[in-house]
């Protein structure tokens, strides 16, 4: 099955994080508070409900009455959009029966698997409905992360690239739910239960409430929910996207009560959904199984020539000494021992996934970066198009403003040579990159513009270098393991070179090589948990369930995940046959972010809509 669509974007917009949600009450309706409020949002165009037709829906759905809306808080309020009061009423409950314990939760006041769903006035029963996460790094709850108002207090703002305002001028319905995440403190048995999949089962509850409530609810197509999210909540917007009605978290849903999971011994039964109808995922740092191995694939020449520059520990910026934990023990040399060790294993993974290039290629590491060059060029064009070859080395120069977006001093001048990785197209004046060597040159701009992440990136605690070991730092091991531990490698590097006694991990503590260790029971299970955190193992397997819809942006200058984890990304989903309209773009010259294109994508939402 062909794609109806294969669309490679580029977007052009300025950057503007769009802020997500207000308030934590206690569970089910009980005891939260009488009224709770959002920052009223300006959108930047008018709205409307072009294709919005009714949709027939995937399935029969028997209402869970133990999950019902009947004592949902509702608050009614006011938003101001592009100066014009709209009406909004808030509805907001617990999602599951059995919440988890709010002892897990730093500095919360209520229960965190509760839902907010924002019904404008002029929602419709067809309306979308969008799902925001708000979810960096696996860390930050989305429930958490809103920002309360004081009763009868309005707010307002007027940007373009405000998603609420946009969702609400357009008549969608907008939903903001709590999860747990990793980062979690234990319960109050001292158990660690937010490993994956527990971020991952909370946002399918969250959406299996929806589907429970459709008919209660006054608008809003629960057949039609588009997730949205970035970073992190990029990740798990593809992970919700790819997985579809996968029996792989049935367990997990009955666990905390999801609505429609039924037990029956072993085995268990869904009377309800939980797939979803599109994905707008910004920088997603997705397939965590393999992040650190993709990152070296990508970057370990340019740590090499980084280190024969003598520019490891500099900012590469100011050229000042860069101030981070492992300057002083994470050498230059244990880095690319690291890097060397990694980097050949992401080519043979890429070879096991059985996936094609566009040309009908088997993706290999041979040909990968080849593809990566590819995707690179179709942004490019896109980019020239859209503001001009003339521009777009200007902005290289560091000389200019980018749509409203200041990079005078962010770039290091292009005339020192190590920027010159375009080639000027003689007949068409587009700019591309050229070959090997001159994608060599272009990731070395990537990393000198911002320093690189160090070797093990995302699996990187309880690592033999002394002070490594004691970094609280910003990885994804602690979205693993068993309930007894915090956190656990999860990788062949990071397990074997494991130096953290009493962590419950590693060779040194388990006697186990990362391979021994994986033969074992607890290896399996750690092997499901992570299969069940990347969207990969569900876009390459046969019969997938995918969402229909996909639009994912990573930044032309975004070096928290590797531009081969991102392709490899996008050639799972163009041979995912349930794929149906794909819309992938290295965006030019945006960082890590996400929210900086809300006229573009949700232009892109209307257009499916009306397919």
């Amino acid at each position: 099955m062909r794609k109806l669509k294969r669309v490679i974007g580029i977007t052009a917009a300025s950057v503007l994080a769009a802020s997500v949600l207000a308030g934590c009450g206690a569970g089910n309706g009980a005891g939260g508070p009488s009224a709770a409020g959002e920052p009223a949002v300006s959108a930047g165009e008018e709205g409307g409900s072009a294709g919005m037709e009714q949709m027939p829906p995937q399935t029969m759905v028997n209402v869970d009455e133990t999950l019902s809306m009947d004592d949902a808080i509702i608050t009614e309020m006011t938003v101001k959009l592009d100066g014009s009061d709209v009406k909004v009423t808030l509805y907001e409950d617990c999602y599951v029966k059995n919440p988890t314990n709010v002892a897990m939760i730093p500095n919360a006041d209520g229960v965190d698997q509760k839902i907010s769903i924002y019904v404008p006035e002029n929602a419709t029963k067809d309306a979308p409905m969008i799902f925001s996460v708000n979810n960096a790094g696996w860390i930050m709850d989305a429930y958490m992360a809103r920002t309360q108002m004081e009763e009868g207090k309005d707010y307002a703002s007027n940007s373009d690239n405000d998603v609420i305002g946009k969702v609400l001028s357009k008549g969608y319905v907008l939903v903001s739910f709590g999860a747990r995440s990793r980062g979690d403190n234990p319960d109050a048995e001292g158990k660690y239960i937010s490993h994956s999949p527990a971020t991952i089962t909370d946002a399918k509850a969250a959406i299996r409430y929806l589907r429970n409530n459709a008919e209660a609810l006054p608008a809003g197509d629960p057949e039609k929910i588009v997730i949205t999210g970035t970073s992190g909540g990029g990740a798990l917007s593809t992970i919700i996207a790819s997985s579809g009605n996968s029996e792989d978290y049935y367990p997990s849903l009955y666990e905390i009560g999801a609505a429609g999971i039924e037990q029956d011994g072993d085995s268990y039964t869904s009377t309800i959904n939980d797939d979803i109808f599109a994905t707008i995922a910004y920088c997603p740092i997705n397939d965590l199984r393999e992040a650190d191995a993709a990152y070296e694939f990508t970057y370990k020449d340019v740590r090499q020539r980084l280190v024969d520059d003598g520019l490891p520990a500099v900012d590469q910026k100011t050229g000042e000494t860069f101030q981070d934990p492992f300057t002083d023990t994470y050498t230059p040399e244990w880095m690319m021992e690291a890097s060397n060790a990694l980097a050949p294993q992401y080519g043979e993974y890429v070879e096991s996934l059985g996936l094609t290039t566009e040309s009908g290629d088997a993706l290999t590491g041979e040909n990968l970066n080849e593809a990566m060059r590819a995707l690179l060029n179709k942004s490019l064009a896109k980019a020239s198009a859209e503001v001009g070859t003339e521009q777009m080395m200007a902005d290289l120069d560091g000389s200019a403003n980018y749509s409203g977006q200041d990079v005078t001093g962010v770039f290091n001048n292009k005339s020192e040579g190590w920027a010159d990785f375009l080639t000027i197209g003689e007949a068409d004046g587009i700019p591309y990159i050229a070959d090997e060597e001159a994608l060599q040159n272009f990731l070395y701009f990537v990393a000198r513009n911002q320093t690189l992440k160090v070797a093990c990136a995302f699996s990187n605690k309880g690592l033999s270098e002394e002070g490594l070991a004691s970094v609280s730092g910003f990885n994804e091991d602690s979205l693993f393991g068993s309930t007894e531990y915090p956190y656990s490698a999860y990788e062949f590097y990071s397990w074997d070179n494991d130096a953290v006694s009493g962590n419950g991990c590693g060779l040194d503590d388990t006697g186990m090589t990362w391979d021994e260790f994986m033969e074992t029971e607890d290896g399996k299970l750690l092997a499901d948990q992570m299969k069940m955190s990347s969207p990969i193992p569900y876009l390459t397997e046969e019969n997938g369930d995918s969402a229909p819809n996909w639009y994912v942006r990573h930044g032309f200058r975004d070096r928290d995940t590797a531009f081969a984890l991102q392709t490899v990304l996008y050639h799972a989903l163009d041979n995912d046959a349930s794929i149906e309209n794909l819309d992938f773009a290295f965006a030019w010259l945006q960082p890590h972010a996400g929210d900086y294109d809300v006229q573009e994508a949700y232009a892109w939402i209307d257009e499916v809509l009306a397919q």
